[in-house]
């Protein structure tokens, strides 16, 4: 690695880690203050937990279609420009007047934002070695961390949810001019200009593959379930009797050490050079903890478990992305095509990260002891997909070591 790509890496893992850390403080910052915001808007915890997760939900769309452009066209431009756009809506949101104006708006940041969401895979697979993409991934994986940290830090502090939606433009427009100064692609993987043009058929490559699809399972289940947690958690143990200052406590807890545990999981499995047993611990070993910090008496272990178990759990995000551009070690597709991968994992995201924890809004309503159990339930299959069926990835991986002897 010549010493440019290896100081310049950093600058492309901080725009991306800033981009997605306004995104999930952009989201977040409704279920930050539940009362005053469903007072205001007039809306129910449905549309709370909607207006929540409404940003995640352009990814179904256009996900797929961002990511093969930029496999084509190069990651500067066409990004930037819908990163400016993304600015202009959160602009405009500052004046929305009610829920339907707030999830309009919301909706077409979030389309327009998705560059930081569809293109990490593609972007740190050229700018850090196989051996690194756990740190960096793990890295990556707590910007949603710090972006939903700060939100329920925050959001009660702002003396009216204008003054945060005002933040929030402001972070919008300082991604949008980063990236039209940060954002390229190494000189060795597709640099200066546009991509050289694609195999016929390579994006038929990355939809049929078996190994992407569980990839792809794994990454919209641990994001929707995660989003679910939050969109639910200050008013879950409000109901079970604590202080609004202690349940506000709790959350920013749990994301404090989501934040930490992105960075500790990413590190070890580096380390490690395997994923899936590592994703094996963290996804069940987070299940229990989250299920029994809930289902306990509220006591001092209620934050030990809660902080606990937002360690451990933290991986399930960030270092199942860091698989995206290893999958081509399977042989589905090449590296050419992470980014069209990226896209069909930001379509998982998208559709997971709304319609789960809508869906489950509306069909378990107030029932909070539901909500926890199901999200034990979530992590368990996601267990069961990353760390058992599909196939070892890591440096150490019969794959990797393969790949390695070929190259000499």
């Amino acid at each position: 690695m010549n010493p440019m790509k290896s100081s310049y890496r950093w600058a492309i893992l901080f725009i991306l880690v800033f981009g997605t850390a306004m995104l999930n403080f952009s989201n977040l910052i409704f279920a930050s203050r539940p009362t005053d915001v469903m007072a205001q808007f007039n809306m129910t915890q449905t549309q709370l937990t909607a207006i929540s997760t409404v940003g995640q939900l352009p990814g179904a769309f256009f996900s797929v279609w961002l990511g093969r452009m930029v496999d084509k066209k190069g990651v500067r431009m066409l990004p930037g420009v819908l990163l400016a756009l993304a600015a202009v809506c959160q602009i405009w949101r500052c004046f929305a007047a009610d829920f339907v104006s707030l999830f309009i708006i919301t909706f077409l940041a979030g389309a327009f934002f998705l560059p930081t969401q569809v293109l990490q895979g593609k972007m740190l697979g050229a700018w850090f070695s196989r051996e690194e993409m756990g740190t960096a991934m793990g890295i990556y994986g707590a910007a949603a961390g710090v972006g939903t940290t700060l939100a329920f830090a925050l959001g009660g502090l702002f003396p009216t949810i204008r003054i945060a939606f005002i933040v929030i433009a402001i972070g919008y427009v300082l991604e949008a001019v980063l990236w039209f100064i940060v954002a390229k692609m190494p000189n060795d993987a597709a640099s200066a200009g546009p991509a050289p043009e694609q195999p016929k058929g390579s994006l038929r490559h990355v939809i049929t593959s078996k190994n992407m699809w569980m990839v792809t399972i794994c990454g919209g289940l641990s994001v929707g379930a995660a989003l679910l947690l939050n969109s639910y958690l200050v008013n879950a143990f409000l109901a079970k009797g604590m202080e609004p200052a202690a349940a506000s406590t709790i959350a920013t807890l749990l994301n404090v050490c989501l934040l930490i545990g992105s960075v500790l999981s990413g590190i070890v499995v580096s380390k490690v050079g395997r994923y899936n047993i590592p994703y094996i611990v963290i996804c069940v070993g987070g299940a229990a903890l989250y299920y029994l910090a809930y289902m306990l008496p509220i006591s001092a272990l209620t934050y030990v478990l809660v902080a606990a178990g937002g360690i451990i759990v933290a991986g399930s995000i960030g270092v199942n992305m860091a698989r995206i551009p290893l999958v081509p070690l399977t042989g589905d597709f090449g590296p050419e095509d992470v980014g069209s991968a990226g896209g069909m994992n930001n379509t998982a995201v998208g559709i997971c990260g709304f319609l789960l924890p809508v869906i489950v809004a509306n069909f378990v309503g107030d029932n909070y002891t539901m909500i926890f159990t199901l999200m034990a339930i979530f992590l368990v299959i996601i267990a069961i997909v990353g760390g058992i069926l599909l196939p070892e990835l890591g440096e150490k991986g019969k794959l990797a070591q393969a790949a390695k002897k070929n190259q000499q």
